[in-house]
């Protein structure tokens, strides 16, 4: 097994170029399945989600194949991915019940601020998603859903985190790598921007930790996959 490191500029250019894509992707392939095909609106992002995020996954399986690795056990190492460790567990428990809490407290004090100020409230759909509650028959789109959210969760760790995280040398590493991620979030607005701001920075902070991707997966996943279903199915607004 081989890695090598990467410098920052090279991060950068990995992150800027999938944010570009995913902007791309917004204004071209979006628009164009809403205007030529009738489905429920959610499932234009499911769509649009597939064509960004298997790409993402794929390409940290070919960043880590190129340094010379073949074989699942080789690449699974090449990318930090191995079982919790007692250590590993403490750590990714830890970061997702802050995560939640972090992310609570914003949200509620948006909601007091709305309260008592009059202002609004954060949106938990971003500007380019339809979402209407999935109702009846309707939540069998999760189906469809969740191989998306499997690509979104485990290629967005891969390659932030398995792969650029993974090789950036220094102590600092993990900030860069935060940042670079927020910025990969721009397209989904100030709002859950500003709502994903301490998940953003936890996850690469545990990672620095634990030298593990599945703890990156493990928060990632059991922060996001839940919100989403509870919007999805009405629970939340």
């Amino acid at each position: 097994m081989t890695k090598q490191t990467i410098t920052p500029l090279r991060a950068a250019l990995i992150f800027l170029a999938f944010t570009a894509y995913f902007y791309l992707l917004l204004f071209t392939l979006l628009p164009f399945l809403k205007a030529n095909i009738s489905l429920n609106p959610a499932l234009y992002w499911f769509i649009t989600g597939y064509f960004l995020f298997i790409p993402l996954f794929l390409c940290a399986l070919a960043l880590a194949k190129r340094e010379g690795n073949s074989g699942a056990g080789q690449l699974l190492t090449a990318l930090n991915l191995r079982p919790f460790d007692p250590r590993d567990w403490r750590y990714s428990i830890a970061g997702l019940l802050l995560s939640f809490v972090a992310t609570g407290i914003i949200f509620g004090g948006f909601f007091l601020s709305q309260k008592w100020f009059g202002t609004r409230m954060l949106s938990t759909t971003p500007w380019f998603m339809q979402m209407e509650p999935f109702r009846g028959a309707e939540k069998l789109y999760l189906l469809a859903w969740l191989p998306m959210f499997f690509f979104n969760i485990v290629g967005e760790e891969l390659l932030w985190r398995g792969y650029i995280q993974n090789r950036l040398s220094g102590k600092h590493a993990w900030l860069l790598c935060a940042f670079l991620w927020m910025i990969f979030h721009l397209p989904f607005g100030p709002d859950l921007l500003l709502m994903m701001f301490p998940v953003l920075l936890i996850i690469p902070y545990v990672f620095h930790k634990t030298q593990n991707t599945l703890t990156g997966i493990f928060i990632h996943g059991l922060f996001n996959g839940p919100v989403f279903v509870a919007v999805a199915l009405g629970l939340v607004k």
